[in-house]
């Protein structure tokens, strides 16, 4: 009985009193009940009516003043402690509503309980450090112009030295802006944009660790004496323990501008402890910025938040790099308001339906690559991402005068050396950074472990971004993988009227190959299959019976990827189908002889038409012959390198015909 705390009970039940009415189950003044599946939720009014003589109870609900509802039960006058329960159901809506509790007796009826501003909705959880706490601001940004009439918090007056009983329900700008501007704005803007009231509960602390921040009491995780304790008890007193939605976690500065070392594990700890005492809630973590403290770690320190959504499950994660109004350690009120709306949109994608979802996620690092020559690295980002560089200039905003620049490509660092780079390039999702001389380094980070130089204290960019102005996660120590080696043997055979056969070498590193085709020109490849190893080996053949025309031409290329590289395109083949069915070509242009002479000169005769180009490829489509230019009257093109056998002639004019001829060669 010793660990059964005398707060404990307060997460059970609580009581209220009257002459006739013992209450077990009641609302508080502007309690929020969490939404269930429906969007909606029950509210119950339970307990005993003590005195005898009492015939009914009964319950009004009034949504937004407005009577909407009237629950009753019957009682026996004669017994006294007679219980009672009473529920109606409210939605999670922008509306509060009031529970009238009366007493009958005969015709007379006793208001014996009036509970007001009752709303259904969501719960959000805020830990952290004082970036989690966002405190800067709130008399201007959050005061007359900010509307908190559905928007809730429970906790208690700073520096109480009796927390259970000091507890309360408060609109979320009460106790003294406890919630902060993040969760404020937060909540505002989930209300405005799907009108879903929210509780939530801030448990941040300035300057704090994650060790501190964590500890728990295994014998009573909501112990007062602990920060996570505070936090817990009070979820647990507001009865949403289990109904919170997701926790942000807002922290590591504390260590990363002292010791980083050990930070992956003491998250392990925090995120077990999250799971046990709030269910499957969804964890959303924070990249921290960059400090000015001279602490090598940091850099990987962010780079494991980085990667927390990948190493732990029903976790996202979002950079602040970039963020506007940073100080070096803090950010002004706008710029908690602009990362809060970051914040809100991978949660309105998460749990509201959110459409506009395209690119709302930093741009995070998939795979790092060099070229054949290791001049060039390629880095690829998340497949949505349409990558921006750019550089950064610092003016004197009172003169107009230039102070400074920084380029983007001296913040990118080859096994820890910087300088490297000469420059950096987008497409899409990649960004290919050119190096001034071949590397053989294994790794690449990106921004610094820490910074300060003589144009800012802290660091203010530039930063790689996505056109929607996300900024790209930092990262550190990921791998530089080797180029795959470029497939060269891509061959192709036309096998009848409606299918070509082609054949390669595959790369011994190779995961998945992606064949493509282009029909009549060279530059519309599209994606026409893709190979992946799963359980199985790659092939090295492939036959395309999707032909459309069987008298059209059809080319064709290959790549080779892996989870960490990619090759370059192979060589383009070009084939027809159905070859033994090609027309000869009609006058007015004549090839001759045919089969060649001994001199394997091909004469070719054209009578008022331009020939601008003229390709000879074997039956496996192999180039043999490529002649470009202009020709009129006659052409004469030697043959001496091609073996013996059957060629086709692919002719192109000035005016776009194309046409084609066997030829033979013995």
């Amino acid at each position: 009985m010793k660990l059964l705390h005398t707060s404990l009970i307060l997460f059970l039940c609580y009581f209220t009193v009257t002459a006739q009415v013992r209450f077990d189950q009641i609302p508080r003044d502007l309690q929020l009940y969490p939404r269930n599946a429906a969007g909606q939720a029950d509210v119950t009014v339970s307990g005993t009516v003590t005195n005898t003589g009492y015939q009914k109870i009964g319950m009004q609900v009034l949504r937004e003043g407005q009577l909407i509802q009237a629950v009753s039960q019957t009682l026996v006058s004669s017994v006294a402690n007679a219980s009672f329960k009473l529920t109606s159901t409210i939605k999670a809506e922008r509306a509060e509503y009031e529970f009238r509790v009366f007493t009958y007796k005969g015709i007379d009826s006793t208001l014996v309980a009036d509970r007001k501003r009752i709303v259904c909705g969501d719960v959000y959880i805020i830990h952290g450090q004082s970036n989690a706490l966002a405190l800067s601001g709130l008399e201007e940004y959050y005061a007359f112009n900010f509307d908190d009439k559905y928007l809730r918090n429970a906790s208690y007056v700073y520096g109480s030295t009796d927390i259970p009983n000091d507890m309360r329900w408060y609109g979320a700008k009460d106790p003294y802006g406890s919630v902060g501007g993040f969760g404020l704005t937060l909540q505002r803007l989930i209300l405005e944009q799907y009108g879903i009231p929210t509780l939530v509960l801030n448990g941040a602390y300035g300057g704090t660790g994650i060790l501190a921040l964590s500890a728990r009491n295994p014998a009573n995780h909501a112990d007062l004496s602990t920060f996570y304790g505070r936090l817990l008890f009070r979820a647990k007193w507001a009865g949403v323990d289990k109904n919170v939605k997701a926790i942000i976690w807002k922290q590591g500065e504390d260590e990363a501008g002292n010791e980083p070392a050990g930070y992956d594990e003491k998250f392990k700890t925090l995120y077990n402890q999250f799971h046990e005492d709030y269910g499957n809630a969804r964890l959303y973590v924070g990249q921290i910025n960059i400090l000015a403290d001279k602490v090598e770690g940091a850099a990987a320190l962010r780079d494991f938040q980085r990667r927390t959504k990948y190493l732990f499950s029903n976790v996202e994660s979002i950079a602040t790099i970039g963020g506007r109004g940073y100080d070096g350690i803090h950010y002004d009120p706008l710029g908690h308001q602009q990362l809060a709306y970051e914040q809100f949109r991978q949660i309105a994608r998460d749990f509201y339906g959110y459409k506009d979802t395209l690119q709302i996620n930093s741009p995070d690092i998939k795979k790092v690559f060099y070229n054949a020559r290791k001049d060039s690295i390629t880095l690829v980002f998340d497949n949505d991402m349409q990558m921006v560089w750019k550089d950064t200039a610092y003016y004197n905003f009172a003169t107009g005068q230039m102070i400074g620049s920084r380029a983007l490509k001296d913040y990118f660092y080859l096994d820890g050396q910087a300088g490297l780079l000469s420059g950096g390039t987008t497409k899409g999702n990649r960004v290919v950074v050119s190096l001034r001389q071949p590397s053989s380094a294994k790794s690449i980070r990106y921004l610094p472990a820490y910074f300060s130089d003589a144009l800012s204290p802290f660091y203010n960019g530039p930063t790689l971004k996505n056109s929607r102005g996300m900024r790209a996660f930092s990262f550190d120590g990921v791998p530089i993988a080797d180029a795959i080696s470029t497939i060269t043997t891509l061959a192709a055979k036309p096998i009848s009227e409606k299918a070509i056969q082609l054949s390669w070498t595959t790369p011994p590193t190779a995961q998945t190959l992606v064949l493509e085709r282009s029909d009549s020109t060279r530059g519309g490849f599209k994606r026409l299959i893709t190979f992946t190893t799963n359980s199985s080996v790659l092939p090295s053949s492939y036959t395309d019976g999707s032909l459309s025309n069987p008298f059209g031409t059809y080319y064709y290329r290959l790549r080779a990827y892996s989870n960490t590289s990619e090759s370059a395109y192979s060589n383009e083949v070009v084939s027809k189908p159905l070859v033994l069915g090609v027309a000869e070509v009609e006058p007015p242009v004549r090839l001759y002889p045919n089969p060649l002479a001994a001199d394997r000169t091909l004469h070719i005769e054209a009578k008022n038409m331009t020939i601008t180009s003229v390709a000879v490829r074997d039956l496996m489509g192999r180039l043999v012959k490529d002649w470009r230019g202009k020709a009129y009257d006659e052409l004469s093109i030697g043959l001496e390198e091609a073996a013996a056998g059957l060629y086709i002639a692919y002719l192109e004019t000035a005016d776009g015909q194309q046409l084609s001829h066997k030829i033979i060669v013995r």
